[in-house]
């Protein structure tokens, strides 16, 4: 996982997006479960690994990045599998779920907020660590959008990771996959 952070972005990239490849094929699932698997690993030691570069007074909490980070691994998982692949509720077809769908939803609005919160504390933590004092969102704003369009902020935000953890990288902590 530590060459993760070092990699040349444009394999970084690939590996991101793979799954997008063969989106429906029996090949497709399988990368699609192994990039769920591989890309939690990584955003998880990501964030744990940023959490430790941070300086003295920062404001992140890693136990709220790790509760929201598997929380909304641990929903998407479920509706994965309990509903062969996802649902799309509309104004069409919402009264098929009958009293689900009051389950369903809230806990979708929560999932949303949860990878918000993943993104914003990456977002955050990169540039509290590059400007070695606590900002506030109008600094670290450019990154949380790069990474919520994801794939296209790949581009600018993992030179920056590559730039924090260059120095040190033998010193980071190795996680099992």
């Amino acid at each position: 996982m530590k060459k993760i952070l070092t990699l040349p972005t444009w394999q970084v990239f690939v590996l991101l997006i793979l799954p997008c490849i063969f989106p429906s094929s029996y090949c497709g699932i399988v990368l699609t479960i192994l990039y769920g698997i591989f890309s939690t690993n990584c955003i998880y030691f990501l964030g744990t690994s940023l959490y430790k570069k941070l300086p003295v007074g920062h404001d992140l909490k890693i136990k709220s990045f790790t509760f929201y980070l598997f929380f909304a691994i641990a929903y998407l998982t479920i509706v994965f599998i309990l509903f062969d692949g996802g649902y799309e509720i509309n104004q069409d077809n919402y009264k098929n779920y009958g009293w689900t769908i009051a389950i369903i939803i809230p806990l979708h609005i929560f999932t949303m907020f949860s990878l918000f919160y993943v993104i914003w504390f990456i977002a955050k933590a990169i540039e509290t660590i590059e400007r070695k004092n606590v900002v506030g969102f109008g600094e670290y704003a450019g990154n949380f959008f790069l990474l919520w369009f994801f794939p296209i902020g790949i581009w600018w935000v993992h030179p920056k990771v590559c730039k924090i953890f260059q120095v040190d990288i033998e010193r980071l902590p190795t996680t099992r996959v």
